[in-house]
């Protein structure tokens, strides 16, 4: 960036650190060369577009997160008996975190501070996301997982730091150990869920016995009727009818009615859906197997959702009409399994193609990545592997066509979240891909420290699909859930996400590489993510594990805080928590 703009084209084209700053879409190559930026003012002009970008990128990960990704890991979690705690810990937790790791292993972060990354993505998601959460609907935590859950998390931030201040080499069996850290963490939460129920089962068979006794109908019968209760409404999870416009506007108009900062009361949970019902609503057995085949297919991939376009007014349809194209391939080749809509979103035509064009645009898309073979600015496109793919899919999704009916999804519908779990963490994975290499172009433009940008735009921009997801949830009565994921997120992408860098780059196994994977702010993230996990202790016990929107504020504000300090920092106002680096004399 020191040199001349009539060179600049030269470097980016020849450079080796200007070929480690892509990924679909070589930008360096699009300003310098394709377009030939020669000025300061048009390059400053670049980068508003590009931070346009990064807010297109981030609607299209809360998108496919909301509308895809969401629906299918409550489906698995209903199946797989778990209940709201531990699917937030662990698979909601893991579809929030894991752009972490995909970003951990591109050649952008090879040299990244990436404890700074990680700890920073952390703070970001607890107070943001879970400021959010808090301050929007009030909900009863779960207590003693809450407690448990935050203390894993600071074990895990020390585990880390120990194994970056000790100094010297980072080795395979420092991830290891971090592995088993997330084993056991898991491992703790599953037990946790196991032996509440056997203390429901037991509690059942006590009061049944009590029941047939009416002397002891006492005090000691109604407080064990009254915990059997909650630890039940622990142990449930449901499928809710979050689909109700009407009720989320209710929802929402209750932040100001309520007063800005008053706790409203909180409502009841909201009834559970009949998604057996929903999906055998419209079968009959009369009814021909392609009944409005094709008016099906053109409803199912409408990008324009006609009760939105009657409820909305002019400023939302024109958003829906924007967004129409990219929705559009989204649902071309994403498939869609929600116990909420009619037939669980099952379209026999639509769902056909999507067997064959899922495996194809997925496989396409990682294979051209690995080969990493440019035509100018932009990636090419390798079918060598994904040619052969139609060879089984199509075949497939004949029988498919032939077997199955419109006005029901087959027994075979829930296979589909394979396709839809793939096709989305592709999308995820492409999309904060962009959004690394784009924020390290502006920070480099603007003459920015990649570790700056990393703890503010940057941790802002990964915790805000956090905060869209968990918001969603939370407002359709989902609370414990999001607030499992808002906890157990950083933990997976403390523990996990750091391991995996710890494995696959090698370039950490040089001497005294620490240093730069600590970051200049490393220290400043860990001491205010400690003083949030333990401030997080203190209020939740305080309100008796009730989340109110004063302890929202009081975490956005602590973040706030954290943005102000890096600043000064970044400005050379104030010095840092860390230490000056001292090189000894040889």
């Amino acid at each position: 960036m020191r040199l001349p703009y009539k060179w600049r084209c030269r470097m980016a084209t020849q450079a080796e650190d200007c070929k480690r700053i892509i990924n679909f879409f070589n930008y360096f190559r699009m300003m310098y060369c394709t377009i030939d930026i020669d000025g300061k003012w048009t390059e400053i002009g670049f980068m508003f577009l590009f931070l346009i970008l990064c807010v297109i990128i981030l609607w299209i990960m809360s998108f496919n997160i909301d509308s895809f990704f969401s629906p299918a890991l409550k489906i698995v979690s209903l199946k797989l008996h778990m209940n709201e705690y531990l699917a937030g810990i662990t698979f909601l937790a893991f579809g929030n975190s894991c752009p972490d790791i995909f970003a951990n292993l591109m050649p952008v972060r090879a040299e990244a501070p990436i404890f700074t990354i990680a700890v920073g993505n952390a703070l970001a998601i607890i107070l943001m996301s879970g400021g959010t959460v808090c301050f929007l609907k009030p909900f009863k935590m779960n207590g003693h997982c809450v407690i448990r859950d935050l203390l894993f998390l600071l074990l895990g931030v020390e585990i880390v730091r120990y194994f970056m201040v000790k100094g010297g080499v980072v080795t395979k069996w420092n991830s290891i150990v971090l592995v088993a850290v997330y084993v056991v963490y898991v491992v703790v939460n599953v037990i946790d869920v196991l032996l509440m129920r056997r203390q429901i089962k037991k509690l059942r068979q006590e009061l049944e016995v009590m029941q047939m006794d009416s002397s002891s109908l006492n005090k000691e019968y109604f407080k064990k009727m009254i915990l059997l209760r909650s630890m039940e409404e622990d142990d449930d999870i449901r499928i809710h009818a979050t689909s109700d416009r009407l009720s989320l506007g209710r929802r929402i108009s209750d932040l100001t009615n309520t007063g800005f900062f008053v706790t409203p009361k909180p409502e009841d949970r909201p009834e559970p859906v009949d998604y057996e019902a929903n999906r055998t609503n419209l079968h009959n057995r009369e009814n021909p197997k392609n009944l409005m085949l094709f008016r099906e297919f053109l409803d199912s991939l409408n990008p324009i959702d006609r009760e939105e376009w009657k409820l909305g007014g002019k400023c939302r349809r024109a958003f829906l009409v924007i967004r129409s194209p990219i929705v559009f391939v989204l649902l071309l080749f994403i498939p869609l399994v929600d116990y909420e809509k009619d037939k669980h979103g099952w379209s026999k035509l639509l769902n056909c193609i999507q067997i064959v064009t899922n495996p194809f645009v997925v496989i396409t898309l990682v294979h051209s990545s690995i080969m990493s073979q440019y035509t100018g600015w932009y990636i090419s496109l390798d079918y060598s592997i994904s040619m052969w793919s139609p060879a089984v899919t199509v075949p497939l999704a004949v029988v498919v066509f032939i077997h199955a009916r419109t006005d029901v999804p087959p027994v075979y519908h829930l296979v589909f979240i394979l396709l839809t779990f793939c096709s989305s963490v592709v999308t995820i994975w492409i999309s904060v891909a962009e959004l690394e290499v784009l924020m390290d172009i502006v920070a480099i433009v603007f003459n920015l420290s990649e570790n700056f940008m990393s703890v503010t735009i940057g941790a802002i921009s990964n915790a805000t699909p956090d905060i869209i997801a968990n918001s969603h949830l939370a407002m359709q009565g989902y609370g414990r859930m999001a607030f499992a994921a808002i906890i157990g997120g950083p933990v997976f992408a403390v523990v996990i996400s750091i391991s995996v860098a710890f494995l696959f780059n090698n370039r950490l196994r040089q001497e005294d590489t620490a240093a730069w994977v600590y970051g200049e702010h490393g220290e400043n993230c860990y001491i205010f993510l400690v003083i949030a996990i333990i401030t997080t202790l203190w209020w939740s016990i305080t309100f008796n594990f009730q989340g109110r929107r004063s302890a929202g504020v009081y975490l956005w504000t602590i973040f706030i805080i954290f943005i102000i300090y890096a600043a000064c920092v970044e400005w050379e106002l104030v010095h840092d928590f860390s230490k000056d680096v001292f090189f000894k004399p040889k």
